[in-house]
């Protein structure tokens, strides 16, 4: 549920303002995508001057979005001090980027659903009972009265869609599905948006499953998969890191598996982890002793340990969870 004052301030604060910056956090997804360009053609509508940007730039897998082409990579130059400033879907201010940390300024709204999420901006309209952002987003237009256009809707849907594993994962309500059917009525195409979002991938994806499929690990009696992405699965398969959107799925197709993790080298010399639990195991909990966050089932970190460090630390505290 949001909270209505924090609705009411920005309300207010988007009658004052002309103009916009709409970011979200490092290596987007579909949700960040879909509500960064549903938010920002939404304003747009209202005649405001709105910029659309995230650290990574537009990914060539989200290029059907409408008013993708807009999106560009976050840059240094610090925007003008009267362009408010609007974080989407990002839990933490500090995984807006790297050129976002040198504007040294904080996000004036930030707009989200993670339980993580500590309130960092002016304004915060957080609603952790939401599966997506795009839920959050949908409930604030249709409770501000803006245009729902199908260019929005479409938007809006793939960012619930996608961040609900197309309505399976546990925190999907019955009023994702109400909202699903409203972004349908004003013009989402739900197949056709499917095609694009789940049956669209180059060859390599294919070869970047091989290289998964042969390097899975097991562990606590099949309770616990992972595997690692490395430079070398990047190179041999040809794969883009975007690319990588949903393998940890296939660990959790596993009847056993109560908890998967993905481990991966960045180019920044950090180690990066995504983890999804089954509902035993709290991952959101334990990516908080990283400094990561998320939600219960699902969440993430970044950290300076090397890989195999991070392994043994991961096996350990989900460990700890896990019935004996």
């Amino acid at each position: 549920m949001l909270n209505p004052d924090s609705l009411t301030a920005f309300q207010k604060l988007c009658d004052q303002h002309q103009r916009f910056l709409i970011i979200s956090h490092v290596r987007p997804d579909g949700d960040a995508y879909g509500s960064t360009l549903g938010l920002a053609l939404a304003l747009e509508a209202q005649g405001k001057d709105v910029q659309v940007t995230n650290a990574d730039g537009l990914s060539p897998l989200f290029e059907f979005l409408p008013g993708s082409k807009n999106l560009t990579a976050t840059t240094p130059a610090k925007p003008e001090s009267d362009r408010l400033i609007i974080a989407v879907d990002c839990a933490d201010h500090k995984r807006l980027g790297t050129a976002f940390d040198q504007w040294q300024r904080l996000p004036d709204i930030n707009i989200d659903h993670h339980v993580s999420n500590p309130g960092y901006a002016s304004v915060n309209l957080i609603d952790a009972e939401s599966p997506a952002t795009a839920q959050v987003l949908c409930e604030i237009i249709t409770t501000l009265k803006w245009p729902l256009t199908a260019d929005i809707a479409s938007n809006l849907y793939v960012g619930l869609m996608t961040d609900t594993g197309s309505f399976r994962y546990r925190q999907t309500t019955a009023q994702s599905f109400q909202i699903a059917a409203q972004l349908v009525l004003a013009g989402a195409d739900p197949t056709d948006l499917a095609q694009a979002c789940y049956q669209s991938f180059r060859a390599e994806r294919l070869l970047l499953l091989r290289e998964v499929f042969n390097a899975i690990h097991f562990a606590d009696g099949n309770r616990v998969a992972w595997f690692f992405l490395t430079p070398e699965t990047y190179s041999r398969s040809g794969a883009i890191p975007d690319e990588t959107e949903g393998l940890i799925e296939y660990l959790q197709a596993v009847k056993t598996v109560e908890a998967a993790f993905v481990i991966e080298t960045l180019p920044d010399g950090l180690t990066r982890a995504s983890l999804r639990s089954r509902g035993t195991v709290d991952v959101q909990q334990i990516c908080k002793e990283f400094g990561g966050g998320g939600h219960r089932l699902a969440a993430g970190l970044r950290t300076k340990l090397t890989p195999s460090e991070l392994e043994k630390k991961l096996l350990e505290s989900i460990a700890k969870q896990l019935p004996h």
